[in-house]
């Protein structure tokens, strides 16, 4: 489960790498870039150098969902969608709400869960803006930084997939947010590094650290999806996968909002994009403990009795 999950995240993250790289080079790098579609000179000044991008993320998403509808074979239903079938969607939703409080590991994974990730999405929403604030990146800097960042995730993912199958998923899990935090105080601490003599008599200087940062970021936010998903399934009885999986996919959207909303509260106040992210570190810490409270052993018997 580990594995397959981690080769999954991964293959993503490299999609999304191709992606990132196709746009750098055909529409932010040159100085005149041309729509590929009616062959006309884009305008950078109104940003459809950047507009275009949707379009072609959008053509992007379409051609590579062909092969999962021709090729990815699933069980066939001849069911038609109909009243019926939601009024029994429904009721089996009810039924698992009222049943998932049998299930207290899963509970307990479900609301770590939910505190981490929102840190993670924290962070991915406004890396790239303390990138610009803090270090005046500029757009190509900062696209870049999310091509390295891309690099980082999907072999962060791919090799503690195998960790996953060794220590399990909390274990792994756990690495990955103590990592997040190393990288969190790096971010943080990494404008003063210019004021460290040793440290600049070397040549490491802030922007070299916060890069670094941004590496680790990468390299542990790929296994905390990973094996959050590993570990999910493992906690859920088989034939409850769908609709607990649909609790999961909800633990990590019903405050999605909470984490920028800290980090931005913090800003706005004390002006200081650093001090912003020491709310980011503050919910890694809660999930870490949360996390901490889960007896994944204790879950897995339950789901599999």
């Amino acid at each position: 489960l580990g594995r397959i999950s981690g080769y999954g995240w991964s293959f993503g993250y490299v999609g999304g790498l191709v992606a990132l790289c196709l746009c750098f080079i055909l529409f932010i790098q040159p100085n005149n870039p041309t729509n590929p579609i009616t062959g006309e000179l884009l305008d950078k000044s109104s940003g459809e150098h950047i507009r275009i991008i949707n379009v072609l993320i959008a053509v992007w998403l379409f051609i590579f969902s062909i092969p999962t509808f021709l090729f990815v074979n699933s069980k066939e239903k001849s069911k038609r969608i109909d009243i019926t079938i939601v009024k029994t969607s429904f009721n089996a939703l009810n039924d698992t709400f009222s049943q998932i409080r049998n299930y207290r590991e899963t509970l307990k994974f479900l609301v770590a869960r939910l505190v981490y990730n929102d840190a993670l999405i924290t962070i991915f929403a406004f890396g790239g803006i303390y990138a610009k604030e803090v270090f005046s990146f500029s757009f190509n800097e900062i696209f870049l930084f999310g091509i390295i960042l891309n690099i980082a995730a999907a072999v962060g993912a791919f090799s503690m997939g195998f960790l996953d199958d060794i220590l399990g998923g909390k274990q792994t899990i756990q690495i990955s947010n103590y990592g997040s935090v190393l990288a969190c105080l790096l971010a943080i601490l990494s404008p003063s590094v210019n004021q460290i003599y040793i440290l600049h008599s070397l040549g490491i200087d802030g922007r070299l650290v916060f890069w670094v940062s941004g590496v680790l970021i990468g390299v542990f936010s790929g296994p905390s999806q990973t094996a959050g998903r590993s570990l999910m399934s493992r906690l859920t009885p088989k034939h409850k996968q769908n609709e607990f999986f649909g609790f999961y996919a909800f633990s990590g959207k019903a405050t999605a909002f909470l984490g920028p909303l800290l980090f931005s509260t913090v800003v706005a106040m004390t002006g200081s994009f650093r001090y912003g992210l020491f709310t980011v570190v503050i919910l890694f810490l809660i999930g870490i403990y949360l996390l901490h409270l889960v007896d994944e052993d204790k879950g897995i018997r339950s789901a599999s009795s």
